[in-house]
């Protein structure tokens, strides 16, 4: 099964796709999150972090490598070797790997791969063992892939040679890491149908050392790439991860451990957006004691750029401006994280519970910015709700509005009303419903009879909100059931009361102006018709009833409160 392809802004498909995406489904699968992931996850995180931290050696090799072209069946990826790159990128200039180390294979074949890793052995074997010969080997895979093998320009790299080279190979420390479909394979998660067993033997030998593989996906699923994020779910936060997202402890480094825990549960949460969740799996063969630091954040002097982020949060980061390319999704779980960038302007976006942030900052080389100290703009979510944009799909509001009602029934006058609402947000339209009361008197013309008219509405609203920087504007409609009631008060005659129901729509103009937190000034009014049963009342006596309409207005102020 190919990798997955981004389909739109937030889609992502998979190769042979029908209508909707870019390209169609060969297969519908039914994922779900088991808990077994999540123990196998747990485990080898507790393995990792037991004893102290080990920096890549000085001698560490990356071999990082990109497909966009898979087997001729396969559709054309767009950002397999855009991943490669920047993950090569991230380990050279955080993870102090020398550019000499560093072999970046964009769209080759199986057989240049082949002969990159045996020669790569070959140099390291050549250069003998022994504690002061500490070295390490890094081995990253983007592109298509099946449950065998990886497909590369039309060749393929069966899954056993390939952990077969990285696990043979003479480096102290292994890392293969393989961003691709049934990708699993290559870790015999259990549970799933995985490919034969490949024995690993590694002899004892000083500090953190052996073999460890992380896959995109487990073997029976897809692994997926967004046109947002212009890469893959799984690479993208793992560089992020290794840019310093992943940072738990604050202490300035990301640990492998540290690294895949953060992917996998970022992974869970983009990927469960699309049609199948997607699992990163792990397969831990490591001995010695201590968990190996990939990457580093050190604190200045060393000329990287960095970015302090502020609270715990969820951040978006994009090139110059909100609609420009996405650089960094990511979520951290505590305070002023350090991310480290390229120089460049950005767009930063720091989601809250009740609002988002947006700063602009720009990044000077060898710079640090604090976010903190940065000016920010407020956006509210009922806003972000109704631009189709934030993690909410609706926000709840409750209203309380007085005012008055222009006259419904001859003699009657304006009357005060009082309505109180409820409300729901939606990405394209506001619905909500109200409760509507009204008072008032009439005095007959012949001075012989005065009676209460009150009105009870209860009605149903929609409108549309136009958000404006500093107030929201609001048109719609309101429909209201309204019961009717008359009393017959100071009159020298026996007059039954008498009650009726109508039918009352109102075009409904609003002005809103934020106060505080989720609390809002409301002002609606606009033109209204009531559709209502009337007695016909001759000499005096009531001989029966006529349907009547009659037109009025209605204006209000009050609060509004969303939640």
């Amino acid at each position: 099964m190919p990798k997955r392809l981004g389909g739109g802004s937030n889609q992502t498909t998979q190769a042979g796709c029908t209508q909707g995406f870019r390209v169609g489904c060969a297969e519908n699968m039914r994922m779900r999150t088991s808990p077994l992931h999540l123990v196998l996850a747990a485990v080898g995180l507790v393995v990792l972090c037991m004893g102290r931290a080990w920096a890549l050696p000085a001698e560490t090799w990356v071999v990082s490598i990109g497909n966009n072209r898979g087997a001729a069946e396969d559709v054309q990826l767009l950002y397999a070797e855009r991943d490669a790159r920047e993950i090569a990128e991230v380990l050279r200039s955080q993870g102090s790997v020398v550019s000499d180390h560093v072999r970046l294979l964009l769209d080759e074949n199986a057989d240049t791969t082949r002969r990159t890793l045996l020669s790569l052995n070959a140099a390291l074997r050549a250069k003998g063992e022994g504690p002061e010969r500490a070295t390490a080997l890094i081995v990253f895979y983007s592109g298509h892939a099946d449950a065998d093998a990886l497909h590369m320009r039309g060749s393929r790299f069966s899954f056993e040679e390939l952990r077969a080279l990285v696990a043979g190979s003479p480096a102290t420390m292994r890392i293969l890491v393989v961003d691709a479909c049934r990708s699993g394979s290559v870790t015999r998660v259990k549970g799933v149908k995985a490919a034969p067993e490949f024995a690993i033997q590694i002899e004892d030998r000083v500090e953190a050392e052996g073999t460890a593989i992380i896959s995109s996906s487990t073997a029976g699923e897809s692994s997926q790439e967004s046109d947002r994020l212009r890469g893959s779910f799984f690479s993208h936060h793992l560089m992020n991860a290794l840019r310093g997202a992943a940072d738990r402890n604050g202490d300035g480094r990301v640990t492998l451990s540290e690294a895949y825990a953060y992917t996998y549960g970022q992974t869970l949460r983009s990927s469960g957006q699309t049609l199948s969740l997607q699992h990163p799996t792990y397969a831990y063969d490591v001995k010695g004691s201590g968990d190996l630091v990939l990457t580093t954040q050190a604190e200045g002097g060393d000329g990287r750029t960095r970015l302090r982020l502020d609270a715990a949060a969820t951040y978006l980061i994009a090139e110059e401006r909100e609609s420009g390319a996405v650089v960094a999704e990511l979520v951290t779980n505590r305070p002023h994280a350090i991310l480290t960038l390229p120089p460049g302007r950005y767009f930063v976006q720091q989601r809250g519970q009740t609002e988002y942030r947006e700063f602009q900052v720009t990044l000077a080389q060898g710079s640090e910015v604090d976010l903190a100290q940065q000016r920010f703009r407020l956006v509210h979510y009922d806003r972000l709700v109704r631009k189709r944009g934030g993690i909410r799909r609706s926000v709840h509001g409750i209203s309380v509005v007085a005012g008055a009602r222009g006259e419904t029934v001859p003699g009657r006058g304006v009357a005060p009303t009082l309505a109180v609402g409820y409300s729901a947000d939606l990405p394209w339209l506001t619905v909500g419903a109200r409760v509507r009361g009204s008072i008032g008197s009439i005095q007959a013309a012949d001075q012989d009879l005065t009676w209460r008219h009150d009105e009870l509405g209860l009605g149903f609203l929609l409108s549309r909100y136009i958000d404006l920087p500093w107030f929201s504007v609001a048109f719609g409609v309101a429909i209201d059931g309204v019961l009717t009631s008359q009393r017959f008060v100071e009159t020298p005659r026996i007059v039954s009361p008498r009650t009726s129901l109508g039918l009352g729509v109102e075009a409904l103009f609003v002005f809103e102006r934020r106060l505080i937190q989720g609390l809002s000034l409301r002002v609606e009014g606009g033109p209204a018709a009531l559709l209502s049963q009337r007695a016909i009342v001759e000499s005096g006596v009531e001989t029966g009833t006529h349907a009547a309409a009659a037109l009025t207005w209605g204006l209000g102020g009050g609060l509004i409160w969303r939640f």
